[in-house]
């Protein structure tokens, strides 16, 4: 039985605003509230997220309506240093200062969230770069295998936050999430921070993943064993502006949802 799903990936900046000018306002509190609304548009099938904070899934699955699976790349800690802080501890700091710690802190995940027509098969985390203690964070694959109840076919998904440059954190993601398949179709997506013509990307589309548009800048979706109904396309920016009260609007993450619409073959 054919089944569409609409897949969407967004970095969501740890829930922050980000004005691109004076045209917008800056409210200095988390907006994840106002986030899970625009996220949930269209009603997607599958929405990848990163940059998360890492306390954040229970909030997520009340205000989406959506099931939530969570990695988390590092819990809160004392930054550069990595000594580890109680959750709550993190979780605190970075609400009452979100412009101050970013991903600091609070601690960080990357989270697949999928619809009702979905069952969640298995889902594991894969280090895709070195461990580091005084620099850098850890890049992780997020895999998830899902189950699409009435078509009864499952497929594997990849939801990656990559290093700028991190052309061999790619190549290995499409690595892991193909064992992970085990022949299922795939999607691999997220802020890849590498563009199209990127050796990364390249190297994906050498193992037979396909995107079919230009419209995307470092967030992709990448889809092998699919039918593509909807190549992968970038948001306008104003669709995720916020406004509230006449106020003038907040822009909501600095980086633009993506969406794509497959079908499987």
């Amino acid at each position: 039985m054919a089944a569409s799903l609409l897949i969407r990936t967004w970095n969501i900046a740890h829930g922050r605003d980000i004005p691109p000018g004076a045209e917008h306002g800056h409210l200095r509190r988390k907006l994840l509230r106002e986030m899970a609304a625009v996220m949930t548009q269209d009603d997607p099938d599958v929405v990848l997220l990163q940059e998360v904070p890492v306390w954040a899934a229970d909030l997520l699955r009340e205000h989406t309506g959506m099931s939530v699976t969570l990695a988390p790349t590092y819990g809160a800690h004392i930054p550069f240093v990595h000594v580890p802080l109680p959750l709550a501890l993190g979780a605190a700091v970075g609400r009452a200062l979100p412009d101050v710690v970013r991903t600091q802190v609070e601690g960080q995940a990357q989270a697949i969230l999928y619809g009702p027509a979905l069952l969640l098969v298995s889902a594991r985390r894969v280090q895709l770069n070195e461990r580091t203690r005084l620099r850098g964070e850890p890049r992780v694959a997020q895999l998830a295998r899902l189950r699409h109840r009435r078509a009864g076919r499952e497929f594997a998904v990849a939801n990656i936050h990559a290093d700028r440059g991190g052309d061999e954190q790619l190549e290995k993601a499409g690595f892991v999430l193909e064992r992970f398949a085990r022949g299922a179709p795939m999607v691999l997506g997220g802020d890849l921070n590498a563009g199209v013509e990127s050796a990364g990307v390249h190297a994906l589309c050498a193992r037979g993943f396909v995107e079919d548009s230009g419209e995307v800048g470092i967030d992709h979706l990448l889809v092998r064993g699919f039918d593509v109904e909807w190549a992968a396309t970038r948001w306008l920016p104003e669709r995720r502006d916020y406004r509230n009260n006449g106020s003038r609007p907040v822009r909501l993450s600095d980086h633009d949802p993506v969406d794509a619409v497959v079908a499987f073959a």
